[in-house]
């Protein structure tokens, strides 16, 4: 018979508007067997019971845009490919221990990491992979120009370039052959580019035919990194299925978005925060002025137009950037205008919808797996409690005690 875990306090279950006080979790083996208002008579006899002070229930955080190469990670021993997928490894359990039980990753590591914590190798969230984003050469992912395209194409960990239709056919089956769930490319160019402006459009309208047409025989979808606002309304009327960032949107680009049902993720802690980020590029701060009102004007907009809005971080457990505060992006999509409802939607039952598993993953309903989180505080209250990896004192995966940290208490 499988342990039944009960967890008592305030439940968030990301379904309804409102959070249920005197609530409970009830977690039979891998799936949650109830969630809602306290009922003694639910709770079978010998279930462990588990609390904390001012404890608050909900879906774990769902990150939909990270770079797990561990290349700018705190904790990286090395520059070889062998050392930075040993310190992913590393920022995997930094994930789960700030509440993050789903991520999609988009880097050359995501399939054998999805891989070793399918089979519980090692300790990390759940893992839709998308392998390496695609870009033009002199486009967004062309870190080094001094380098051949076809040496930075074998030895980058994040990026993969194209030019012409018949590269973006063999690009594109490349990162499905090795194993990417979706296809990320690159609309613009960035602010973290080193060769383009985030202004610039990248591939061009036949080059999105073909990457696009791919993707969708292999019955999943391309979502695009887009800064600059002509790029973005391109790839959008080719018929891209989700936008990263969105960092410059129009009204055009949110009717096109809002009548094809089209996606927007968010990273906008690095967005509001770039101006103020130490020890970045001279190119770096060049562009990053500016961006935080852009972006700021951007999801005003995208939520007048009711856009479905999933959070993303980017974010990649640098000094800058660390994941012990990745839950500082509800608080971001707040500053902005959403209600703190709407951004834990955003982090749970939207990034759920992302990585395909909205049936099993995001919200606390009976019959769904139980990925959850148990933190101190109100997030309705004070969404800011998320921020702090302190606060969250027990995550569980598929119903497996991941996390618990010490405030959790056993009720009698």
């Amino acid at each position: 018979m499988d342990h039944t875990i009960v967890l008592l306090g305030r439940v968030i279950d990301a379904v309804g508007e409102e959070a249920v006080e005197n609530g409970m979790v009830v977690v039979r083996g891998e799936t949650i067997g109830y969630a809602g208002p306290y009922d003694e008579a639910l709770i079978p006899e010998g279930a462990e019971r588990l609390t904390c002070e001012d404890a608050t229930i909900m879906p774990g955080m769902i990150d939909a845009h990270i770079h797990l190469t561990g290349a700018e990670s705190v904790h990286r021993s090395g520059d070889t490919p062998y050392d930075l997928l040993l310190t992913s490894v590393r920022d995997l359990g930094d994930l789960v221990d700030a509440g993050v039980t789903g991520v999609r990753d988009m880097s050359a590591f995501g399939r054998v990491l999805r891989d070793a914590v399918r089979k519980g190798n090692i300790r990390g969230p759940r893992i839709m992979a998308g392998s390496r984003v695609l870009s033009i050469s002199s486009g967004h992912c062309d870190s080094d120009p001094f380098r051949p395209v076809d040496q930075c194409n074998e030895e980058d960990l994040t990026g993969f370039m194209m030019d012409g239709p018949e590269a973006c056919y063999k690009g594109v089956r490349r990162q499905f052959r090795e194993g990417a769930e979706f296809i990320k490319i690159c609309a613009t160019g960035g602010v973290s580019s080193a060769v383009d402006d985030y202004n610039d459009q990248e591939f061009s309208e036949e080059e999105l035919r073909v990457i696009i047409g791919e993707a969708h025989r292999h019955n999943t979808y391309v979502t695009a990194h887009c800064t600059g606002t002509s790029g973005t309304k391109a790839a959008l009327k080719a018929g891209i299925d989700g936008v990263e960032h969105g960092v410059m949107l129009d009204e055009e680009c949110c009717e096109i978005m809002r009548e094809n049902h089209v996606p927007l993720v968010t990273t906008l802690s690095v967005s509001l925060g770039l101006a103020d980020m130490k020890n970045l590029p001279a190119h770096m701060m060049r562009k990053a002025q500016g961006v935080r009102e852009h972006a700021m004007h951007s999801f005003r907009l995208a939520r007048q137009y009711g856009l479905t809005v999933a959070l993303g971080t980017d974010y990649s457990n640098s000094e800058n950037t660390p994941f012990r505060h990745i839950g500082q992006e509800f608080y971001s999509l707040t500053r902005c205008g959403y209600t703190p409802m709407e951004a834990i939607r955003a982090g749970t039952a939207n990034g759920a919808k992302l990585m395909k598993r909205e049936k099993e993953l995001g919200t606390l309903e009976a019959g769904k797996l139980a990925d959850l989180l148990l933190v101190k505080g109100d997030p309705l209250r004070d969404i800011r409690v998320l921020s702090d990896a302190e606060n969250v004192q027990l995550v569980l995966i598929g119903g497996q005690v991941l996390k618990r940290g010490p405030e959790v208490r056993h009720v009698l």
